[in-house]
């Protein structure tokens, strides 16, 4: 194998392909990252076998040829080149590397290219289009609501299904719950509800830039992201996600609408005394009022007054701040709704005015 490439090119594609190899196993295949060149053409996979990405980039390509080198090195390599024409080629099981003027040189090691596995791609007429935007508002909305709690594996990622013209994406951890229903202008073929894992979830948003389209296809047991010439893909999650329906609550009395980075500075601000163990902060309603505060604790106290509309019975409830303040940071209105019955039932955040998404929080004991 011998090509020609520049060395930001080249950069990018090794740095999403290396998100895909297996870290902890940087001497087997499935730490490496796979190079195939045909003609000008690079081909370029990883895999840790429930994640992978293929990629094909233009080069000036001088001899064929295919072989797999260990990932994190190779990126290190790469990264660390100076801008500007990059020589590759194979000799005798190593890799060279370097620049024009022969200033620098790397030889790394190689490995057989046939141990590398199979990847099949579906064919593209089993993908439809879903905008950038709309893929990384419902990721926005609902990642950090997905549980790391291994033992609840049906939990470690997020529902993703169809509806008639719009799909949903869902998330829960057992004490919170994000939804989110955007219509799509584009055809959508019918699919089962999938869950796709938080890692992948995370891959997607990051190689998003809001503009433009993904190619999307789902299978029994993957789903296959396009974006441009590369294609992501992941396995699902096959335990059955919790019946989320049930706890949105349907009926809600009292409401308050408060300034939402207000409300952000607020949580901030008190939670620096707050234990880190339990993150618990209180919320008074009242009187077109809502004050923050922490409970007496051996650290002190903190308490912010905010202005709000509320014009119900006086309520006080304890809450975990970060459940709070992880959808406000990324609604998009002025305003936060607070819905609620009493203080030990389920409260619905939403944007105010209203969008197409909303968060369940479970409530703490005041004591």
């Amino acid at each position: 194998m011998k090509f020609v490439c520049d060395q930001e090119k080249l950069l990018k594609e090794i740095s999403n392909a290396n998100d895909f190899t297996a870290q902890r196993n940087s001497l087997t295949v499935l730490g490496s990252i796979y190079l195939s060149l045909e003609g000008n053409r690079l081909t370029i996979k990883s895999t840790d076998q429930k994640m992978g990405y293929v990629s094909c980039i233009e080069v000036s390509g001088e001899e064929d040829g295919s072989l797999t080198v260990m990932g994190t090195k190779f990126l290190d390599i790469i990264k660390n080149l100076p801008s500007g024409i990059i020589i590759f080629s194979e000799e005798e099981r190593l890799l060279k590397i370097r620049t024009e003027d022969y200033r620098v040189n790397f030889r790394i090691v190689t490995a057989d290219s046939s141990a590398f596995p199979v990847i099949d791609i579906p064919s593209s007429d089993m993908f439809f289009t879903v905008a950038q935007k709309d893929m990384t508002d419902m990721i926005n909305q609902v990642s950090f609501a997905v549980s790391d709690d291994e033992s609840k594996y049906a939990m470690n990622g997020a529902l993703f299904e169809r509806n008639e013209g719009s799909v949903n994406m869902v998330a829960t951890d057992g004490r919170r719950l994000s939804f989110i229903e955007r219509r799509i202008e584009s055809y959508i073929p019918e699919f089962n509800p999938i869950t796709i894992p938080t890692k992948f979830l995370s891959i997607i948003r990051k190689s998003s830039i809001n503009e433009g389209s993904f190619d999307v296809c789902i299978t029994d047991s993957s789903i296959y992201i396009k974006n441009g010439e590369a294609v992501l893909f992941s396995t699902l999650i096959k335990n059955e996600f919790p019946s989320y329906r049930r706890v949105i609550p349907q009926s809600l009395s009292k409401s308050c609408i408060v300034n939402r980075k207000e409300l952000e500075e607020a949580i901030k601000r008190v939670s620096i005394l707050v234990e880190n163990k339990f993150k618990k902060v209180v919320l008074d309603f009242k009187d077109n009022t809502l004050t923050v505060h922490t409970q007496n604790n051996d650290l002190g106290e903190g308490v912010q007054v905010l202005e709000c509309s509320y014009n119900g019975e006086p309520v006080t409830c304890a809450m975990n701040y970060m459940y709070l303040l992880d959808p406000i940071r990324v609604m998009e209105s002025e305003s936060v709704n607070i819905l609620f019955n009493e203080s030990s039932k389920p409260f619905v955040v939403k944007p105010e005015p209203e969008r197409d998404y909303l968060h369940v929080i479970m409530p703490m004991n005041l004591n």
